[in-house]
């Protein structure tokens, strides 16, 4: 496979060509199963079966970023010829045998390696960065090259390996049944929804001080259960329905621990886990403690937009705009990415709390992403500029910057003006575009960088 590498270092750049390989197999319907992070930004695409000799050329078919699967369709069928679909088992027990198949370290004869499952748990989704789900630890090596490829038990599919702990020693994971059926029933419709988002984040109450201060003593007849919710999401499921300072009780009649878990295949787990398995419209009961009542609610499951930036992005080039040779682009998964390092070793801490308590920070009450002025190409136009660079933009001629096509809005209409005015978050001196000189300097700079288009501005589905 060859794929597209963009530089966020440099977005106005064209991106690289490089190649990879991962694994996939076939299941029913003449489709194969394997990684989103296999096949993402995908130029070319071909299979080859340890069997044959030829390489077939295949598409994507629908892509998850945010479960790490995607299906691939091969217009020949003679690939599929002698072939048998593998069937999709259910979630095993601890401790039971696994075997996992693949291509590790991009070999042409199938690996084999054996283990136990030894762990499950819900846990994070390292494609995305951001999304949890079910997930399913075993023992038996899985190494780059292994992706996609299935762990099998009793001649099923009982999970999808995607990626491996490095801090540990042969310890990898599989994607389980349940999100691997998930995403095969989404899909039926010929389109990919994704996932819901509950959205309430939640304190545990086994304190008995926190307990008794919240009245859970004498008011709930089950002293080990509820969580105390401190915050919820806007858009999320639970927005409008579920308020700061709720006990959450039960979960479509299952008891919630002190600790926020559930019964659920006979262990104990999060009750988020039960949740994530729901498809957007899925009615979702609560049972709750609010104001030393208990109380019933209602409400449709559905999808939340506030973390979709906090999602590394595969599905389109790095966004950036460029005016006089100052760069702006959005702070989002792919830029943190680029520059955490930097923003460490230079004691950006504005920067770093920005993104990593976006949420908890309540920061998305004020703006849906931040802008920064990431560079500078060097011009007469941006002369004694360097202060401006990783500056966080806060108005552009007095208006309140709300995320990266806000910005862009404001910009084209203040070109349109005698000047521009970007105020930044540090409160200091303003960065002042004179606009009867700014077309003359982007035509300048782009002949001397050479630069095929000044900006890439996507568009954002409400």
């Amino acid at each position: 496979m060859s794929y597209f590498e963009y530089s966020y270092d440099a977005p106005y750049k064209p991106p690289g060509v490089r190649r990879a390989s991962g694994t996939g197999f076939i299941i029913e319907g003449n489709r194969i199963l394997t990684n989103a992070h296999v096949v993402s930004q995908a130029n070319t695409i071909r299979l080859h079966r340890p069997d044959r000799k030829e390489d077939y050329p295949a598409t994507v078919a629908f892509i998850a970023h945010d479960c790490d699967l995607a299906l691939l369709k091969v217009e020949d069928t003679a690939f599929f010829k002698d072939s048998a679909p593998l069937e999709i088992g259910k979630s095993p027990e601890l401790n039971s045998p696994v075997m996992v198949i693949g291509f590790p370290i991009g070999g042409d004869r199938v690996s084999i390696t054996r283990g136990i499952v030894s762990r499950k748990d819900m846990d994070t989704y390292a494609h995305s960065t951001v999304d949890s789900h079910a997930t399913i630890q075993v023992d038996a090596a899985i190494n780059p090259g292994n992706s996609g490829g299935p762990g099998l038990q009793g001649g099923k599919v009982i999970g999808v390996a995607f990626q491996s702990f490095t801090r540990g020693e042969n310890l990898g994971y599989l994607i389980p049944p349940e999100v691997i059926g998930k995403f095969l029933e989404d899909v039926k419709d010929n389109r990919y929804d994704g996932y819901i988002d509950f959205g309430t984040n939640e304190l545990s109450t086994r304190n008995a001080t926190l307990r008794n201060a919240l009245g859970l003593s004498g008011l709930v007849s089950e002293p080990d259960s509820g969580v105390l919710v401190y915050d919820v999401l806007a858009g999320s499921s639970a927005d409008g329905f579920i308020k700061p300072g709720d006990i959450l009780l039960r979960v479509n009649g299952q008891k919630i621990s002190q600790d926020g878990e559930i019964e659920l295949g006979g262990h104990l787990s999060p009750y988020v886990e039960m949740l994530d398995n729901f498809s957007a419209g899925t009615r979702i009961s609560v049972q709750l403690l609010r104001n030393g009542k208990i109380m019933e609610t209602d409400f449709p499951a559905r999808k939340a937009k506030i973390v979709d930036f906090m999602r590394v992005n595969y599905d389109s080039p790095p966004p950036f705009l460029i005016q006089a040779g100052h760069v702006f682009q959005p702070l989002d998964a792919n830029l943190m990415q680029q520059y955490t390092r930097t923003w460490t070793r230079e004691g950006r801490a504005d920067l770093l709390y920005r993104y990593n308590h976006f949420l908890t920070g309540q920061l998305y009450k004020e703006v849906n992403s931040f802008v920064i002025l990431t560079g500078r190409l060097n011009d007469a136009a941006n002369l004694y500029n360097e202060r401006f660079v990783f500056q966080v933009v806060e108005t552009v001629n007095g208006a309140k910057v709300k995320d990266f096509q806000d910005f862009a809005k404001r910009m084209q209409e203040g070109a349109r003006g005698s000047q521009i005015v970007i105020q930044f978050s540090n409160g200091t001196v303003p960065l002042v575009l004179d606009c009867s000189k700014l077309e003359e300097a982007n035509a300048r700079i782009r002949k001397t960088y050479g630069l095929q288009k000044d900006s890439y501005v996507p568009e954002v589905a409400r």
